[in-house]
């Protein structure tokens, strides 16, 4: 089983949440999910500058019963070949369901499933390490602890020292509503477990000791990733911090319009792919891919057309 050291020296890069292709009849699309995934490997994504997250929040989790989730994560599995690491969302308000995906990943060379609050009610903080102290007498699998506190539930300090005495707790997935609390968890927790910082201070995060960063981006422009993430690596956060603002800023305009009116990840991260000649697919409801105007097309468009013109960029 991964120990938290290892996953301090194997999560490194930017964390890639798969976008879950829906095709026309809103069936899950395996063909263009694996598709993409070798799309993904085949521009460079290797361990130490990726890692794969399936079936999470901008996977569409919620839109997805059990067996079609068990589906994603498998067929994800299938085309890394246990090139990447690989996190699994077991998310959900049933915990048998959790269980269930946590026991399916067993054996499938999942290094973590991604786990948080089960956040319909305003929880308590009681409730939460209740619920994942059960979950993991339920499987050996490690768990990635996911504050997700804008669902609802907002994990203190002193919830998550509890949830990583847990021997399944090997990494967090960090972010927090103000930018103090981020760095302050980050610090008190960078030496005991993997960090992935699920913000959107980067840069900061990664000054202060974390092992990887979120973003949407490896679905359709992953090489921008890797290059901010060198620039990191090598001690370059000038031209890092600019470099992260010459594309997120512009692109954060373009999602803001989208989610502004609609729920949901993905269905602002489809466009872009679709830019790219790729397949996102449909959304599910309650997201609304008619949101996305052809003038917002347009302009996804245009700045993934630009966007590429960075220094050190190669296309593949």
């Amino acid at each position: 089983m991964l120990t938290p050291a290892q996953a301090r020296r194997r999560w490194r890069g930017v964390v890639a949440p798969l976008v879950t292709p829906f095709a026309d009849d809103l069936s899950v699309d395996l063909p263009a999910l694996r598709s993409n995934v070798q799309w993904l490997l085949d521009r460079g994504a290797v361990a130490g500058n990726t890692i794969l997250l399936t079936a999470g929040s901008g996977g569409d989790w919620p839109m997805m019963n059990l067996d079609e989730r068990k589906a994603v994560i498998e067929a994800t599995c299938e085309v890394n070949a246990g090139r990447l690491p690989v996190i699994a969302g077991a998310q959900s308000f049933d915990i048998r369901d959790s269980a269930a995906i946590a026991r399916f990943c067993e054996g499938l060379g999942v290094d973590a499933i991604q786990i948080g609050a089960p956040a319909y009610w305003s929880g308590r903080q009681g409730d939460v390490v209740a619920w994942i102290t059960e979950l993991a007498s339920r499987t050996s699998i490690p768990f990635a602890l996911y504050n997700n506190w804008y669902t609802g539930i907002n994990m203190s300090f002193e919830t998550i020292d509890a949830l990583l005495e847990l021997p399944n707790s090997v990494a967090i997935k960090w972010t927090a509503p103000d930018i103090d609390t981020q760095l302050a968890g980050i610090i008190r927790w960078r030496d005991r477990v993997a960090v992935v910082d699920n913000s959107w201070q980067t840069i900061m995060g990664h000054l202060e000791g974390v092992r990887a960063w979120v973003s949407h981006f490896p679905n359709f422009y992953p090489e921008w990733c890797w290059r901010v993430w060198d620039l990191m690596e090598g001690g370059d956060y000038v031209a890092a911090n600019a470099e992260f603002d010459r594309v997120f800023v512009p692109y954060l305009k373009l999602t803001d319009a989208i989610s502004t009116q609609t729920a949901g990840e993905a269905v602002y991260v489809r466009p872009a792919m679709a830019a790219r000649g790729l397949r996102g697919g449909r959304s599910r409801l309650p997201s609304r891919d008619s949101v996305v105007t052809p003038e917002i097309r347009e302009r996804f468009a245009r700045l993934l057309a630009e966007a590429p013109s960075a220094p050190g960029w190669t296309p593949a």
